[in-house]
């Protein structure tokens, strides 16, 4: 008998398993750091996106804290069929600037050999004490015929189209309304689709006051009703309203695009803008870019800082093999309010109106990197 070098079974007991091919990742790391990538590229396969993983230890200690947050989240990894070795990208949420440098160090030792499209920002975490947290989404060789889950932590999203819905913020007298009503209407979004809330795979939510996140994420599994409830990743955000929450949803289930990778729609009710789209939809056999944070740099405002990020992000998709018309989810980090209307202005510039990523930007307490105050990472997907 012939020994199988792409699929192997094995058996267990109690059944036989199947382990499927380990997905092909293409890295281009980053110049600047050991560990980071310019960014990942990951085909179409089963993919593991988590919560926000913290240690399991009460050690003050930031360097303490981040190696064994990053255990945990290699034990959560493991039992999904994936490993630090298959993460494309990796987030880091430190509370304070202290725990920068801990991070990094880290990130440089563990990520040499397999650099991660990386993104750190500043914000409060919801576990007392903590001073770190990461969050990951990695390829997974366990193939899922739906959206799998074990518990709070971590979604496999099984092979197949993807839909990223933009952040939406409905206004409420408080959190816990504002959140209860931003999820409604973003089940309204998965209605309008065709899609239902078991193909929802993250919930990602940016919230103030952040001492009320218990309450905010009792909402996103109440509003689950008694369901599995998927990995919920929240953050501070500093606006004058309670929250924005935007959604990651297996597309599976419809049809792909015709003609096209990727489809840019915007809902009938919503407010349409050439900046962003409210949905896009990624066709079945398509991979993913993934870009970790690119700044303007240190120096300057938000204006001038925007103007060099948008340059190196040029820079970045051309040798990723995407293009600016291939967006397919952008985060804006804002660490200056001033630089919300430049953004605006720039995304003019570089984005192509009739296919505009689905997007959030959100204003956070910092970077831990003096000077800067801007940054943005992006999905992508190569130009056909």
């Amino acid at each position: 008998m012939k020994r199988l070098t792409l699929v192997a079974l094995s058996l267990v007991l109690g059944g036989m398993t199947t382990y499927a091919a380990q997905p092909v990742i293409r890295r281009i790391p980053a110049t600047e750091s050991r560990g980071w990538a310019a960014s990942v590229q990951v085909p179409d396969a089963a993919l593991v996106f988590t919560g926000q993983v913290f240690a399991d230890e009460s050690n003050p200690d930031a360097a303490s804290q981040a190696g064994a947050a990053l255990k945990t989240l290699e034990a959560t990894l493991l039992t999904r069929g994936s490993d630090l070795a298959r993460v494309a990208r990796l987030s880091a949420y430190v509370a304070d600037d202290a725990a920068v440098a801990a991070v990094d160090a880290l990130v440089a030792e563990r990520f040499a050999a397999a650099p991660v499209a990386f993104t750190l920002v500043r914000t409060p975490l919801a576990r007392s004490g903590a001073r770190v947290a990461f969050e990951a989404v990695a390829a997974s060789s366990q193939p899922v015929a739906k959206v799998t889950m074990a518990g709070p932590d971590a979604a496999v999203m099984p092979a197949g189209g993807k839909i990223f819905i933009s952040g939406q913020a409905e206004k409420g007298p408080d959190l816990a309304s504002a959140m209860r009503l931003t999820m409604a209407g973003l089940f309204r979004s998965l209605t309008h689709l065709g899609l239902t809330k078991a193909e929802v795979v993250q919930v990602k939510a940016f919230i103030r006051p952040f001492g009320e996140h218990a309450a905010a994420v009792r909402e996103v599994a109440a509003s689950f009703d008694g369901g599995p409830v998927p990995p919920v990743v929240v953050m501070e955000w500093q606006s004058e309203l309670f929250a924005e929450i935007e959604l990651v949803v297996s597309a599976k289930s419809l049809p792909s695009p015709v003609g096209d990778t990727v489809a840019y729609s915007w809902l009938p009710w919503l407010t349409k803008s050439p900046r962003y789209c409210n949905v896009c939809q990624v066709a079945a056999g398509t991979p993913l870019i993934f870009v970790g944070a690119v700044s303007g740099g240190d120096t300057g405002d938000g204006r001038a800082q925007w103007k060099v990020a948008f340059e190196r992000l040029g820079s970045v998709l051309f040798e990723a093999g995407g293009s600016y018309r291939n967006l397919v989810k952008a985060t804006y980090y804002l660490g200056d309010p001033g630089a919300r209307t430049a953004l605006g202005d720039i995304r003019g510039v570089y984005f192509d109106p009739t296919r505009p990523p689905a997007a959030s930007a959100l204003g956070v307490a910092g970077f831990g990197r003096p000077g800067r105050v801007v940054t943005v990472e992006l999905i992508a997907v190569p130009v056909k």
